[in-house]
């Protein structure tokens, strides 16, 4: 081998391996070798290794005609990258064009299309990203013998030694190695690129984790600032920002001091970052828009946060050095941004069912219905003459009832208050059903300051006389009881009605039923103490229903100052 042949070696593998690094460092490149039986993966991948398979017939050396060319490279990465129909176009495409301008013979021609389909299928057989260095330098073998050979049919005995000491064996050798190469550095590369996106994750894991307790409260000043600090500390880059819509949130780290929490947002990274919805890498200060003329941040990536499709505000990982902004880095930012979008979307979420709660429980305590405070006035009116000591009691009942549907705001109640509402409620319904209706109340004494939450027993006990009772023909029995067991409120309405069908009892347990009143009761108490607790229905049509609720046991703190003053 001479001084010459050498340097086109060296040349010829130098480009093989920038090739391969910028081949591997390119997210559009590297995901069409992914997917590349797909026309808008296939076309690029043609493109490129046309362009290199074209490029590698001539040397970027400054003497004659080259010796080593490495074409044969390019045509097997096409099939090996892009699969058999990748590998084919490349060779038609090569081959056209060297015979338009090199003369080439027919049957090298034939020989770089069947290279490039036969590396096709080699892919079809390994895969790209399964495919080791030394397995494509083994092909390339195979592909330099199978030239040889045809040269071997064509060329003179007198030419073809010479060919094969002057270039054939130098061409051979690189382009073994330069398969090889080539392999190894988009493996090493991938490989990389895995260590980045597993630490990434990881470290983005962490920071969910630590962050959700805080975000679950809502994406405000406080969350912001909670999260910001988390990720500051986990991260430990130089500084972290996060922003709303309109205005800045939080910041922790250098710059600290002119980057207020509550201005509004100036930096042209995040506003762009805000407008366009994608991912913002700051390489300069010019690129931040900071007015403060020393801002010690030179780099950064800005990625917006969502909640569904609709930005919400942006997190910014800031460096004071503008070369540090690594992969992981972008990575890292990704990686939160994500996990914290998806982190204020739950708490949207749950603060839109705590406001649906809220609204339904609103309405549950305006729920007179209309036709039970007709009748009830009716009833009344029918007493004023006959009994009016009846009367005056009922009003006091319903009084009592209006004053609890539009007065009382807490959402927990003492169980004695609850059954004084319910026995004012049952009061009224005596007037209707007469002597029918016989209810028996018996609470242990350790429950009846037990907390129940507000509106939990009142719709039960309606739910028995209006679907179960009052339907009924004959005599009627309510019976309500409260106890204590293993720490748990037991409360049940049970009555001799005509019952719950089974598929009414399947709809109100799995939580979909058009009434409000069981469904609310149900749904409010799973909410607050957990799936194992709430309503069951126990019911046998036509002889009655037991409606079981169960909670755990809580009770009223009584305040130091409260029952100094009593004493």
């Amino acid at each position: 081998m001479t001084v010459f042949s050498l340097l086109e070696s060296i040349s010829a593998l130098s480009f093989i391996a920038m090739t391969a690094y910028l081949t591997g460092r390119s997210r559009f490149i590297m995901r069409c070798t992914r997917y590349p039986f797909h026309m808008p993966s296939q076309l690029p991948l043609i493109i490129l290794f046309s362009f290199l398979a074209i490029t590698g017939s001539y040397s970027a050396l400054p003497w004659g005609k080259p010796l080593i060319t490495t074409r044969l490279i390019a045509l097997l990465l096409s099939g090996i990258a892009g699969g058999p129909f990748t590998g084919f176009s490349v060779g038609i495409i090569c081959s056209v064009y060297m015979l338009l301008t090199e003369m080439l013979a027919t049957s090298s021609a034939v020989y770089i299309v069947l290279v490039g389909t036969f590396s096709g299928f080699v892919r079809l057989q390994f895969g790209f990203h399964q495919l080791t260095p030394l397995t494509g330098a083994s092909i390339a073998l195979v592909a330099e013998l199978c030239q040889l050979t045809i040269y071997t049919l064509f060329l003179a005995e007198e030419l073809l030694a010479a060919f094969i000491m002057k270039s054939a064996i130098p061409t051979m050798i690189v382009s073994i190695a330069g398969i090889w190469i080539f392999l190894f550095i988009v493996n090493w590369i991938e490989a990389e690129q895995d260590i980045y996106g597993a630490r990434a994750a990881q470290l983005s894991l962490n920071i969910a984790s630590r962050t959700l307790p805080y975000l679950r409260l809502g994406f405000n000043t406080y969350s912001a600032t909670v999260t910001a600090r988390i990720i500051y500390e986990l991260t430990e880059v130089d500084a972290v920002s996060i922003t709303g819509r309109y205005k800045r949130l939080a910041f922790i780290g250098q710059g600290a001091e002119h980057h207020k929490p509550g201005e509004p947002i100036i930096s042209a990274a995040v506003k762009e970052a805000i407008t366009n919805k994608v991912m913002k890498v700051i390489n300069a200060p010019l690129d931040r828009g900071c007015p403060v003329l020393h801002c010690p941040l030179q780099a950064g990536v800005v990625v917006p946060l969502f909640t569904g499709s609709k930005v919400v505000g942006t997190i910014e990982l800031a460096r004071v050095n503008n070369k540090t902004v690594s992969e992981l880095d972008i990575r890292i930012a990704n990686g939160i941004a994500n996990l914290l979008s998806v982190q204020i979307q739950l708490a949207e979420i749950d603060e839109q069912r705590k406001m649906r709660e809220k609204a339904e429980l609103k309405v549950l305590r305006a729920q007179i219905n209309p036709h039970f405070l007709f009748n009830t006035i009716n009833i009344i009116m029918s007493f004023c003459r006959t009994d009016p000591d009846k009367a005056r009691s009922l009003l006091g009942s319903l009084a009592t009832l209006m004053h609890r549907a539009y007065s009382n705001q807490e959402d927990f109640l003492p169980l004695q208050d609850e059954l004084t509402a319910v026995t004012a409620y049952l009061e009224i319904a005596r007037s209707r059903f007469g002597d029918r209706l016989d209810v028996a109340v018996h609470v242990e004494d350790a429950a009846i300051n037990a907390l129940v939450p507000v509106l939990s027993l009142q719709p039960l006990v309606e739910n028995a006389l209006n679907h179960g009772l009052f339907p009924k023909v004959g005599h009627c029995l309510l019976a309500i009881e409260a106890s204590i067991e293993a720490n748990l409120l037991i409360i049940t309405v049970t009555d001799n009605g005509v019952g719950i069908p089974r598929e009414i009892q399947d709809q109100i347990q799995a939580g979909n039923c058009d009434g409000i009143g069981l469904l609310n009761v149900h749904k409010r108490l799973t909410s607050l103490y957990g799936p194992e607790n709430g309503i069951t229905i126990a019911s046998n049509p036509p002889f009655g229903t037991e409606i079981r609720l169960q909670i755990p046991v809580k009770y009223p703190v009584i305040s130091n100052q409260k029952v100094s003053g009593a004493s």
